[in-house]
């Protein structure tokens, strides 16, 4: 019949010579623009496709010569039923947008936080009379301060290094609390809070060892190290 249908702008368009630009249809319940651009998903695609079918239906059938009347009404109904598939689709993705977002943004948190106590198991203390946790006050070298970090672990039960990671909520992998632990170089203190964490420590165990790490921290890099040289460790690089 010489017809090439087409959809734009929610009008549905019949290219014939002769029939000007205002002879052209739209099928009643069609949206007032084109379909909204946005990620493209499965559903998106589908509802789209069908949207396609209808318009060229619509212009085979107008084209044939079949009264208006007679299909107006029923291909309404039709869109009518694809816009709200398509904006229920709209919904559920916002949705799922929103709740991986909120999903993100706990994760974050929890990993920024810098305190994991709820997550780790208490150590248990020593029988009444006895004192045996490793004193970190006693330090007065790097050495000696990760060598008490050593003992504190043990004192705790030696947890091992994957049960660390997950009591320490993961803000630091086993294999790198395994390597600060391993030598005798200071951590951050990101990294002391976390040890002590992993081993159950107390709130009391937190506050000893931050304070000595502190007062290490702010020694002369000689007092702290004693093997290594002023000139090529600057006190201002420990700071």
């Amino acid at each position: 019949m010489g017809l090439n249908p087409s959809y734009r702008n929610g009008t549905w368009n019949r290219e014939e010579p002769g029939v000007p630009q205002a002879g052209r249809h739209r099928l009643p319940g069609s949206p007032a623009g084109p379909l909204p651009d946005g990620p493209r998903d499965r559903s998106a695609e589908r509802i789209n496709a069908a949207d396609r079918a209808l318009s060229e239906a619509y212009a085979r059938l107008r084209g044939a010569g079949v009264d208006p009347d007679a299909v107006n009404t029923a291909f309404a109904i039709v869109r009518d039923c694809l816009s709200e598939a398509r904006e229920l689709n709209a919904q559920a993705r916002r949705e799922l947008a929103m709740a991986r977002y909120e999903w993100d943004q706990a994760i974050q948190k929890q990993r920024n936080s810098g305190r994991y106590s709820d997550t780790a198991t208490p150590a248990v203390p020593d029988a009444p009379g006895l004192n045996l946790c490793p004193d970190p006050d006693t330090a007065q070298t790097s050495a000696e301060f990760m060598d008490t970090l050593r003992m504190y672990r043990i004192w705790a039960g030696k947890p091992s290094y994957r049960t660390m990671e997950h009591q320490c909520a993961r803000s630091f992998a086993a294999s790198t609390i395994h390597a600060a632990l391993k030598s005798n170089d200071l951590p951050n203190l990101k990294m002391v809070e976390a040890i002590v964490t992993a081993c159950g420590g107390s709130d009391e165990h937190q506050q000893k060892f931050a304070s000595a790490w502190r007062r290490l921290v702010m020694l002369p890099q000689d007092a702290a190290n004693p093997s290594r040289s002023r000139n090529l460790y600057p006190v201002s690089e420990t700071a």
